[in-house]
């Protein structure tokens, strides 16, 4: 099938189960070729793409509402929505999201790159449609690595007592981004491997109704007590049917005929119904198939016939390098542990979970739970070291805030992909933390300009009795293993003298800056810079010395410019009656980023070391004016 002329799944309720089959193969295909040429999520949506084309078969997509847990998993979605036209530009700026996309496309009705937030949603789509008395189904597809969090929960607590019905699909790959763990990753692996009760379930049924007169209604008196007879041969899908809702499965989310029968059951239903489905992660692509480590959840470009990355850099990644000197530091004191709220493989954590697992924890998806559980640590004198991206931070605000920061222990937050990151754009990017994080009080944050750096924090986090917060972004750097040194909390680095004014920065702006100051230094400016490594707190007494200087000052940073290490300054100088100057702010206005590279994203905010060079000249301009 030609799979770029799709302009509607219009098609899918003609087809038979060999045409289903044959679409199927085209899809995969189709992701497999486009995935490996631009990156993207791979694994999950070849994994769902059987399910994809059940769903649009015995539902109208223009009618019902599809929600995507994460969206992950939309891929063949948006290509049998007729969007596979324009799949080459996907995560590319002003091209194809990565996630389901309200502005994109009639058929995206929710959008989340952060995951567990479809059964909320679904609620409250379904308590819409009956309060407007309107008719159409609201069906969200959750995977089992979503369910380990909370939120869902939350909604499962709330569905459950609701006549608002709607249909929860859980899409049980056994995976996250890599392989589950945890209490809910064993009820469901329980349920999948239950052979009893279908055996008996379907023996007792053929055995009851031969039997003459009486078969029929004994049969139906049985099946009024079904609840109680799964609860005696397993415990099958309980800890939904406890809660109110109906259970179904497990399904073979590969076999058409099984999903449109459960599909079409689910459709029929009167109340919440729960349909258990069991997909292959990777499903058609044997490397993807039988990758462990989740290599193959979020990929770049790569060789479709060995499965090899394209274009990987001969430097190590900034996670890579944190993760290793943390590594290094917990073989020789057993009480450091690293923590990770799932994401084990893009924080580099593969040595200690197979050298030190005992100083090693994932949580899977729950990130609140892994910032209480680092400060209860740091309240039994162990040394936690919780490693979590900038845009999952935001989930674990309170936590922060009356957890950690409250009891002031030694907690150690490594912020992984810090600032501007490419490819999943709106919601994955890591601007927001120094806003929401600056307030709080008690709390250290701080940016290495490099490895050397890197690890002089790491060093000085450990011997810091308070919570420390280390970003760094999505960049590749030398290493370097030089012998680290402590560094005084607060204190800043001058780099240059100060004659026409100041740059401040931090983190790899500070490596930008130094080529803003030599290109200045052509034109007959010459600024001074600073390396402000630690956010907060500042260094107040080379602060000071900048507001004696009274000169220009340019914070340049990767922030948000609202609650930013440059508006925490500006209202910091008005202490300071000698600094009749300004203080400019060059960071990110208050928007959110969408997709691009980071380059990209940083030329577009106009960050990029021209724009900010022609922007200080304007300002020196004006000011001699």
């Amino acid at each position: 099938m030609k799979i770029n002329e799709i302009k509607s799944p219009d098609f899918i309720k003609k087809l038979n189960k060999k045409e289903m089959i044959a679409l199927s193969k085209d899809v995969n295909d189709f992701i497999l070729e486009k995935v490996s040429k631009n990156g993207g999520h791979l694994s999950a949506n070849l994994g769902v793409i059987d399910l994809t084309i059940a769903l649009l078969k015995v539902f109208d997509a223009r009618k019902d509402i599809i929600i995507f847990d994460v969206g992950h998993q939309c891929y063949a979605y948006k290509i049998l929505t007729g969007r596979a036209d324009r799949f080459d530009t996907l995560r590319k700026k002003n091209g194809l999201s990565g996630f389901q996309s309200i502005n994109e496309s009639f058929y995206d009705r929710y959008e989340a790159g952060h995951s567990s937030t479809s059964l909320s949603a679904a609620t409250g789509f379904a308590i819409a449609r009956d309060l407007d008395k309107k008719d159409y189904n609201v069906i969200s597809i959750i995977g089992d690595g979503s369910l380990a969090n909370g939120l869902p929960y939350e909604a499962l607590n709330h569905i459950g007592t609701s006549s608002n019905k709607q249909i929860i699909i859980i899409n049980d790959n056994q995976m996250s981004i890599s392989e589950n763990i945890g209490g809910i990753h064993n009820l469901l692996d329980s349920i999948r491997v239950a052979k009893t009760y279908d055996l008996v379930k379907e023996t007792t049924k053929r055995g009851i109704r031969i039997i003459p007169l009486i078969g029929n209604p004994l049969y139906k008196l049985l099946n009024n007590i079904k609840s109680g007879l799964k609860r005696a041969y397993v415990k099958k899908g309980s800890i939904f049917t406890d809660l109110g809702l109906e259970y179904y499965g497990p399904i073979n989310g590969h076999d058409f005929n099984e999903l449109i029968k459960y599909l079409k059951i689910a459709k029929n239903e009167k109340r919440s119904v729960i349909l258990h489905v069991i997909t292959k992660k990777g499903c058609g692509y044997p490397f993807a198939e039988n990758d462990k480590e989740g290599k193959y959840h979020g990929i770049g470009p790569f060789d479709i016939e060995t499965g090899a990355l394209l274009n990987k850099s001969d430097l190590p990644s900034f996670s890579s390098v944190i993760s290793s000197y943390v590594f290094n530091y917990a073989r020789k004191d057993k009480s450091i542990i690293a923590i990770t709220p799932g994401m084990s493989l893009g924080s580099k954590l593969n040595n200690f979970k197979d050298k030190l697992p005992e100083q090693y924890i994932d949580v899977g998806i729950c990130e609140e739970h892994a910032l209480i559980l680092a400060n209860s640590l740091a309240l039994s004198n162990k040394k936690p070291f919780l490693f979590i991206y900038s845009t999952f931070l935001q989930r674990g605000y309170d936590e922060i805030v009356h957890d950690i920061a409250r009891m002031d222990k030694n907690v150690t937050i490594c912020v992984d992909r810090a600032g501007l990151v490419p490819g999943d754009g709106l919601s994955h990017q890591g601007i927001f933390d120094i806003p929401f994080l600056i307030s709080i009080p008690n709390i250290i944050i701080s940016m290495p300009k490099d490895c050397i750096e890197a690890n002089n924090l790491i060093f000085t986090a450990l011997n810091t009795p308070h919570p420390f917060f280390i970003r760094y972004p999505k960049i590749n750097i030398k290493n370097d293993n030089s012998k680290a040194m402590a560094l005084k909390i607060g204190s800043w680095e001058r780099l240059y003298n100060s004659i026409d004014g100041t740059i401040i920065s931090y983190g790899d702006f500070v490596n930008k800056s130094i080529n803003i100051i030599n290109e200045l230094k052509d034109n007959k400016i010459n600024l001074g810079l600073i390396n402000a490594r630690f956010i907060k707190p500042v260094d107040e007494e080379m602060f000071s010395s900048l507001m004696k200087d009274n000169k220009p000052i340019f914070v340049y940073e990767e922030s948000l410019e609202d609650g930013s290490l440059g508006s925490y300054l500006a209202s910091l100088s008005m202490k300071y009656s000698e600094f009749t100057n300004k203080i400019h702010i060059i960071g990110i206005k208050n928007e959110f980023v969408g997709v691009g590279s980071r380059d990209e994203l940083i030329k577009d905010l106009s960050l990029d070391e021209k724009s900010v060079v022609n922007r200080i000249k304007d300002i020196l301009k004006k000011n001699k004016k």
